[in-house]
């Protein structure tokens, strides 16, 4: 893409009511994430909420893949746009800007999915990067991100993320099978572990986590008598679109238009995901493109 588009797809972003101030780039650039408090209202983040509550299973389209333990892992993800909630939230501008801020440049979203843990089960997601499996899909630069927005109260009891601060400056680490799963190859993990500190993320409804691609994360069971939902959106750099063209038109660079942040306080969606279209799923024991084995929700 020529400097000229790409200047104009910075200048199609509506100025946002939240943009992210130096400090807060600057934090992200040192620890690999950023958690701005609040970045959603609790009246926008409701709908969202109580469709959970009220279609755990999405309407019967929620997939489980297996952690390492073989225990079940709640997820659903998407990459098309719609006028539901969920085709909407990822190109608001308070998201496109902060992405574009942490990143340097003209961004576009990448996907998105619910990561969703039910009261009292035991799935959890192992030691990872993000950007392994990006990587494998064709970004030649790890100039991406993922907005982490908590839908439920995030604690450590109902399974919150935990990032290792800082590791993002490790580069990608090379990821291998774990039982079930696939993750962070356990030697260099364990040196890793010994020399940077681990941060539980909790977070209240609305708040808001960046970060990085290379940033090592993982999340454990939830033990509590509440569900634990978080919406993932994720960005990357339009310059950064995937070489691969075999299986990847859905993430490849495609022009959209930016919807001002008051998209969702004015309800100008349709349903919440009712009629929203998400991704394929693999059938029950095959294993995803990540190297997940997917398996019969409980």
């Amino acid at each position: 893409m020529s400097s000229v588009a790409l200047s104009e797809a910075v200048h199609h972003v509506p100025a946002t009511a939240r943009p992210l101030s130096p400090r807060e780039i600057a934090a992200f650039e040192r620890d690999g994430y950023v958690v701005v408090p609040g970045m959603f209202t609790n009246e926008e983040i409701c709908p969202l909420r109580d469709a959970c509550l009220a279609d755990p299973t999405v309407g019967g389209r929620l997939r489980a893949v297996a952690d390492s333990s073989g225990n079940a892992q709640d997820v659903i993800g998407w990459t098309e746009f719609s006028n539901d909630y969920v085709g909407v939230i990822p190109r608001i501008s308070r998201l496109i800007a902060g992405a574009q801020s942490l990143l340097g440049k003209p961004s576009y979203h990448w996907h998105s999915k619910l990561s969703m843990k039910a009261p009292h089960t035991a799935g959890r997601w192992d030691w990872h990067q993000d950007y392994p499996y990006w990587y494998d899909e064709g970004c030649l630069w790890p100039d991406m991100l993922t907005a982490m927005i908590a839908v439920d109260r995030i604690t450590q009891q109902n399974g919150c993320v935990k990032l290792v601060k800082g590791s993002h400056l490790l580069g990608r680490v090379n990821h291998v099978p774990i039982g079930e799963a696939n993750g962070c190859d356990p030697e260099r993990l364990d040196l890793i572990m010994k020399q940077l500190p681990t941060v539980p993320v909790e977070l209240e409804p609305g708040d808001v986590c960046f970060f990085h691609a290379n940033a090592l994360h993982a999340s454990g069971a939830n033990e509590s008598d509440f569900p634990r939902t978080i919406l993932h959106c994720s960005y990357n750099t339009i310059e950064n679109s995937p070489f691969i063209e075999e299986g990847q038109e859905h993430h490849r660079y495609k022009p959209f238009t930016t919807l001002p942040d008051s998209v969702l306080a004015d309800r100008l969606w349709d349903t919440v995901f009712t009629n929203h279209r998400f991704n394929g799923t693999t059938g029950d024991g095959k294993k995803n493109s990540y190297g997940y084995k997917i398996i019969s929700r409980k």
